[in-house]
């Protein structure tokens, strides 16, 4: 048996026992000590609290927080107010890496499963015994695939050569992708990295679905410029929404447009087309590029008469549109949500980035203008696997084509995939599946061996920001507080298992503290005193320069004749009406629903908490003999799921929004057997072109099941008890 356990891991805990070295946000010059409250942390008095910068918990987009610690212990998150990326604003779920941290469900010691896979039903190891049982199993393995969620520096540096060092490969998953507006930048900016959007300098945004106010890509970012938008030296900038369900951005719109879905690119060319034909900017600026994707003739095909019927949108609504969005500028025009989550998504964001070219507005100030690639000797962003990638591994797994080992970590794919790819079936058939995290999800409820990971507080790490402020940052996790458990980090876990079983290919680093002091110094090779450097990159949170960027390229790859129809998992007969998915601003995707403090924070729009709802339109529900709060079964034709009603006014007539996140069977108290899964019963359509998870692309059709459950709101109810069919009750205290 493999000696790991015995020989690694006490001395790694006999290290941890007497420290980790950090730095404050206000410290001296050199590190310091975190320690358990037993053993008092240097450069504190009893009742003094300390700062500490570091990553984010609960967002993968690159925010950098301060934490409040006073005796050793974390109090409160507050923005870094000097971190390019997110300037001092956090978002809600941001906000609650302290309850995470101190989660009363998180995992504590390693399991091991008994049962089925999947059934829940687990012993608990020593970690001696774990890591030796990992270690046995690596030995042999001659193919190991690594999926974690998404990951850049160090991290994803150990996770890419460990995977190569025993035959295999390091995927990304995204629940819900970006993966489709990657291949926009690239396909219509010749981009390889996000760009920057200059939303603080335009004075007009055209945004076709994508909620950047609340879940999309990287909202505290946005909302910081989006501040300087709206109330910034110059005028009041003018915000466009056009989508097929109203998101929080939606909501803050000065101009909303429903559109049918799917039909989003069709009638961003039809913007293009009147922009065009009325002359509202000169021909010098547009002519080249509209001769580049099929010329004049091909734009006019989109004139607003041609296309009023297929987008849903009166032909006087889209000149008016256009007319809004030319007289405001710099204008710029985005496309996220489901205008990229239909079959044809690819196509409809290349078609709204063609009026980025035409107004102007692409390499422009106000507009969207490249970002400089990662700093030297620090990893980039990982591109996640997509959609079609990740189905066609799991047929190939179902059909006999499979690696020995599967690591996950930091994502949920059994929860995330549509159930028609039987993804939790494939992951059965693999001889050994580890799943390591800090909470129990779907795909570590089907792994042999769990192992409970440190919080991002308690842990090293360094990141690139995805996307980049137009700026080379880099930043740097830290450990704030002494970990609580018995977890190791992800990093760590790696390295000592390749040190035992391929000692050969291993690195030099014995812990990620020194594989990310290892890369900070090879970042900042020019530094005289690299001490100091890593000092004041810890105190700060990271380090960030301006840099220069690659120019995007001078014409989009792409012709308006390839502009598709979408297709839909279901006909429009049996199944009338369309299902839209949206993330809440504090559920997200789902990760991050076992927090109590997350699941009672109230969605913007409806006020909504703690359960899965169906908004709908009032004629919707009329013609379903429906009201607030009946449950009703939504079927797809690959699946079913109940919810309440919610009618909501600004719900459009024939759609169905839907917020993803619930519906867990793992996770802990606050997590399991609450909502439904809607990405379950989603058809296994891809993005043609991208093959990214169409999931926008479902029909249903609704059935009342005659019961009724109160939806936990804060708003208003209509039949409140001091109404005209109610006397208000006089409440007289007798004293």
């Amino acid at each position: 048996m493999s000696t790991l356990g015995r020989r690694r891991f006490l001395a790694g805990a006999a290290a941890l026992a007497g420290g980790v070295a950090v730095v404050g946000c206000a410290a001296p010059d050199r590190e310091s000590q975190v320690q358990s409250f037993v053993l008092q942390p240097e450069q504190s008095l009893p009742g003094q609290e300390l700062w500490f910068a570091t990553a984010c918990a609960h967002t993968t987009c690159g925010n950098s927080v301060v934490v409040r610690t006073i005796d050793g212990r974390a109090k409160k998150v507050e923005g870094n107010p000097s971190f390019p990326v997110n300037r001092g604003k956090l978002n809600v779920r941001s906000q609650a890496g302290v309850q995470s941290l101190y989660h009363p469900d998180r995992l504590d010691a390693p399991l091991q499963r008994r049962g089925l896979r999947g059934g829940g039903d687990f012993e608990a190891l020593p970690w001696t015994t774990a890591l030796d049982l990992l270690a046995d199993k690596l030995g042999a393995a001659r193919n190991v695939i690594v999926i974690t969620g998404p990951v850049s520096g160090t991290q994803a540096r150990i996770a890419r050569d460990f995977a190569a060092a025993f035959g295999g490969e390091h995927l990304v998953y995204e629940s819900i992708e970006t993966s489709v507006w990657r291949q926009v930048a690239r396909d219509g900016l010749g981009a390889e990295r996000l760009p920057f959007l200059d939303i603080a300098n335009a004075g007009s945004i055209l945004s076709f679905g994508a909620d950047f106010l609340g879940a999309w890509v990287s909202p505290t970012h946005f909302g910081v410029g989006y501040g300087e938008f709206r109330q910034g030296a110059g005028a009041r900038g003018r915000l466009m929404q056009v989508e097929p369900h109203m998101s929080m951005t939606g909501a803050n719109a000065d101009t909303w447009v429903y559109v049918n879905p799917g039909q989003e690119g069709a009638l961003a060319l039809s913007v293009a087309q009147v922009i065009a034909a009325e002359g509202l900017v000169p021909l010098e600026a547009w002519f080249d590029v509209v001769h580049t994707v099929g010329g004049i003739d091909a734009l006019n095909e989109f004139a607003p008469d041609r296309v009023s019927d297929r987008t849903g949108v009166p032909a006087a609504r889209i000149q008016a549109l256009a007319h809004e969005f030319v007289s405001h500028p710099p204008g710029i025009a985005i496309a996220g949500g489901p205008a990229l989550a239909s079959t044809n998504g690819l196509d409809n964001g290349l078609a709204v980035m063609l009026l980025n070219w035409m107004v102007g507005s692409v390499g422009a100030v106000g507009g969207i203008l490249p970002n400089p690639g990662p700093r030297s000797g620090v990893t980039p962003p990982v591109a996640p696997a997509t959609f079609a990638d990740l189905a066609g591994r799991g047929n190939a797994w179902l059909e006999g084509e499979r690696p020995d080992a599967v690591i996950v970590f930091d994502a949920d794919p059994v929860y995330g995939m549509p159930q028609a790819t039987r993804f939790a079936d494939a992951l059965g058939t693999i001889p050994f599946v580890v799943g390591i995290g800090t909470i129990m999800n779907e795909t570590l409820g089907h792994a042999d061996l769990v192992l409970p990971a440190t919080h991002p507080f308690e842990e090293w790490g360094d990141y690139v920001p995805d996307p980049a402020p137009r700026q080379q940052v880099v930043g740097y996790r830290q450990p704030v507080v002494k970990a609580m458990g018995s977890g190791r980090s992800f990093g760590d876990t790696l390295l000592e298992v390749w040190r035992e079983v391929r000692p050969a290919s291993a690195p030099p680093w014995e812990t990620m503290r020194d594989a990310v002091r290892d890369s900070a110094r090879q970042a900042y090779a020019g530094s005289d005193d690299f001490e100091q450097r890593w000092v004041t990159l810890l105190r700060d949170g990271g380090g960030w320069n301006d840099a220069a960027a690659t120019a995007f390229t001078t014409a989009p790859d792409w012709h308006v004749g390839l502009l598709a129809q979408p297709a839909f998992g279901g006909g429009h007969v049996e199944y009338p009406l369309h299902v839209i998915p949206f993330e809440s601003v504090a559920l997200g995707s789902g990760d991050e629903t076992a927090a109590p403090w997350l699941q009672a924070t109230p969605d913007p729009l409806t006020t909504a908490t703690w359960t899965t709802w169906v908004d709908m339109h009032p004629a919707t529900a009329t013609a379903l003999r429906v009201s607030r709060g009946d449950v009703v079964s939504v079927e797809t034709p690959h699946g079913s799921f109940e919810a309440s009603v919610y009618i909501s006014p600004v719900a459009a007539p024939g759609v169905l929004g839907v917020p993803v996140g619930q519906g867990h069977v793992f996770g802990g108290r606050w997590r399991e057997g609450r909502g439904a899964n809607v990405l379950a019963s989603l058809a296994p359509l891809p993005v043609a072109g991208s093959g990214a998870l169409a999931w926008a692309a479902t029909r249903a059709r609704v059935r009342p099941t005659g019961d009724f459950r109160r939806l936990p709101t804060i708003e208003v109810l209509p039949n409140s008890r001091n109404d005209v069919e109610e006397q208000v009750v006089q409440i007289t205290n007798h004293e």
